[in-house]
């Protein structure tokens, strides 16, 4: 979660899109103020985003540890649940503090919301697990040849009950192949667009402020 203190009032403004916006309304005060001075909370942690976003590299490479560290707890019988458990917890919040450092907020999707993924002369069909007005990532079964790390790719989509087809180019920013609990093997692709008009760019902000939770003041 993204905050800041209301420069007028002084009190807490909380939003996802501080990152997004240039000014927004004071929830106490009524006023426009600018957005400034803007931190990223966790339930454990705060820090001011400026902060992380100069560190995001560390963070990152810290994210890879825990995660390594998570698969060996895993495999092994003689750790207990609650470390776990602690380690899950930190792991989330080190996921929250780098959502926070990203340029834009970008939506964690609870539907299923099918692409087409065109990649010069083929088509894969895949599932959007998050989007942004600047990018998103993409799962689908994994298969012989996943679109690799800078490739230009265009996707095509439409909202839940929306006759409209947007068609945004993009280009791949990470690749990751994974295993599901079933055996089944996927793959997750990164995208950053690089063509988006200003009426789809419109019509994906609208989706994100209709399907974002406010948060808790």
């Amino acid at each position: 979660m993204l905050q800041m203190d209301c420069p007028n009032c002084k009190g807490v403004i909380k939003s996802h899109f501080l990152v997004d916006l240039s000014t927004i309304e004071c929830d106490q005060c009524k006023q426009n103020v600018p957005v400034d001075n803007v931190f990223i909370t966790t339930n454990y942690f705060t820090i001011h985003r400026d902060d992380l976003v100069n560190r995001t590299f560390r963070f990152q490479k810290l994210l890879r540890e825990v995660e390594k560290e998570l698969l060996l707890m895993a495999e092994n019988k003689e750790v207990s649940i609650k470390s776990r458990e602690s380690l899950d917890q930190f792991y989330s919040s080190l996921q929250e503090l780098l959502d926070g450092a990203r340029d834009s907020y970008r939506l964690e999707l609870c539907c299923d919301l099918f692409v087409e993924i065109h990649d010069k002369d083929r088509i894969i069909n895949g599932k959007l697990v998050n989007l942004s007005t600047k990018g998103g990532s993409i799962e689908f079964e994994a298969i012989d040849k996943v679109p690799r790390k800078r490739s230009e790719l265009k996707i095509e989509f439409s909202f839940p009950g929306s006759s409209e087809r947007l068609c945004i180019n993009a280009k791949v920013v990470w690749t990751k192949e994974k295993k599901k609990d079933g055996g089944t093997h996927f793959a997750i692709i990164g995208l950053t667009f690089t063509g988006i008009d200003e009426t789809t760019r419109s019509c994906i902000w609208n989706y994100l402020l209709d399907h974002t939770p406010a948060p808790v003041q």
